[in-house]
């Protein structure tokens, strides 16, 4: 029996039609990825993000470094000092010829020549065309070198050294606290005086400036282990009493160590690297003297002199000399003690020897009084230095809760 099929024409399409047989299902749950997404560009797209990031920070970069060559201003004074020092260092490098010779003599190197041999910008792009002129002095001090920059900007900023700072904040007394005027130089005498200077490990106080500008500093407190001024052994007292030579004393060795660093105060050295650059040599003033001399001006112990000291002790002069009690006439009178800003509350040791007897020198009790003692008994040491003329001054008032501070 012959089978008929029944043949339907399927209709034609037309082009805009779906043909929902041949789409896939859209799941437009968010949590799934679209299957149409590529993962290939999600790449492509990530690093084209991440380039543009980093050509914007290199633009970033470079129009701050464009601001910083127009804009220096933005550097401080003291900013601008160190680099001048630092390019004076390596100019002198490159020129050994042009070092001082000998001890004290000075050299000196204009901005201008450091800034033709490209060790430096011009001081115009760091604070406008005109403002500032600019050197650095280059002294000899014995094996070193000290490097001393000086800016002069006017009115705005002008490089000064400590000397001249503390001179223009203390006027010149005749009577009263204060600095008074004397032929070698300035001196600092009463009580409640601003005179601190804080160099890098310890306060110190200004005794006085000299006429070349030197500043002498002494330690405001006693170095804590307490020494003995002298403990060999004497003859006439038949013990380690010590022998009163300061140019062969106990307390000349310890001063030594104390300036190599070898010797504590407050869990630091005396002196940093840095204040050691800063201090001269002296000739320290070790001649005898009588308890009842009236003398206050040094010259019977300048009669002999120890020469190239680095570290050294006050004189009785020195200390008689900074009392304003009218009635302190000489080393008898207690009354020293008044009016004192050297007379603290601590024991401590003079460089002054007696002519009394070979194992006797003098020293400061606690209650500011002059004693003789026995060289071989203990006190503590307040050394004494000569801060270099060219300490430039940084900040403070000189007073104890800001002192001054060097460059």
């Amino acid at each position: 029996m012959p089978v008929n099929f029944n043949l339907v024409k399927k209709p034609k399409k037309d082009e805009n039609d779906i043909d929902y047989e041949e789409v896939e299902d859209i799941d437009l749950d968010d949590d799934k990825p679209n299957k149409h997404y590529s993962s290939d560009e999600a790449k492509v797209k990530m690093i084209r993000l991440m380039g543009i990031i980093v050509i914007f920070v290199v633009i970033l970069l470079v129009v701050l470094w464009l601001a910083s060559l127009v804009n220096g201003a933005k550097a401080t004074y003291e900013d601008v000092e160190l680099i001048m020092k630092d390019a004076a260092v390596s100019y002198m490098a490159d020129h050994p010829e042009y070092y001082p010779k000998n001890d004290g003599d000075i050299v000196e190197v204009p901005a201008d020549n450091l800034v033709a041999e490209g060790k430096m910008r011009d001081l115009s792009q760091y604070f406008g065309e005109g403002m500032c002129s600019g050197k650095v002095q280059v002294e000899k001090a014995g094996s070193d070198y000290l490097y001393t920059p000086y800016l002069n900007c006017g009115e705005e900023y002008t490089t000064v050294e400590l000397y001249r700072k503390i001179a223009e904040n203390n006027e010149i007394v005749k009577e009263g606290n204060g600095l008074y005027s004397t032929n070698e130089g300035y001196i600092f005498r009463g009580e409640n005086i601003d005179n601190y200077v804080k160099l890098d490990n310890a306060l110190w106080r200004i005794v006085k400036i000299n006429n070349d500008g030197n500043v002498v500093l002494i330690l405001s407190n006693g170095i804590v282990n307490s020494k003995p001024w002298d403990n060999r052994f004497n003859e006439e007292k038949n013990y380690e009493a010590g022998l009163n030579n300061y140019n062969v004393s106990r307390i000349k060795d310890y001063l030594k160590d104390v300036y190599a660093g070898n010797v504590e105060f407050d869990d630091e050295k005396v002196l940093s690297d840095k204040d050691r650059a800063r201090i001269v040599s002296y000739s320290l003033c070790v001649g005898k003297r009588s308890m009842d001399s009236t003398s206050k001006n040094n010259s019977e112990e300048c009669k002999q002199k120890l020469q190239d000291q680095k570290l050294g002790l006050l004189t009785l002069s020195e200390y008689l000399y900074a009392s304003l009690d009218e009635n302190c006439k000489s080393a008898n009178t207690k009354s020293c003690t008044n009016y004192n800003y050297l007379a603290i509350d601590e024991e401590w040791w003079l460089a002054t020897a007696s002519t009394a007897n070979d194992y006797e020198v003098f020293k400061v009790d606690r209650w500011g009084i002059v004693q003789v003692d026995t060289a071989g008994t203990y006190s503590q040491v307040r050394p004494v230095v000569y801060l270099n003329s060219r300490a430039m001054y940084l900040g403070g008032k000189g007073t104890l809760q800001d002192p001054y501070t060097v460059k």
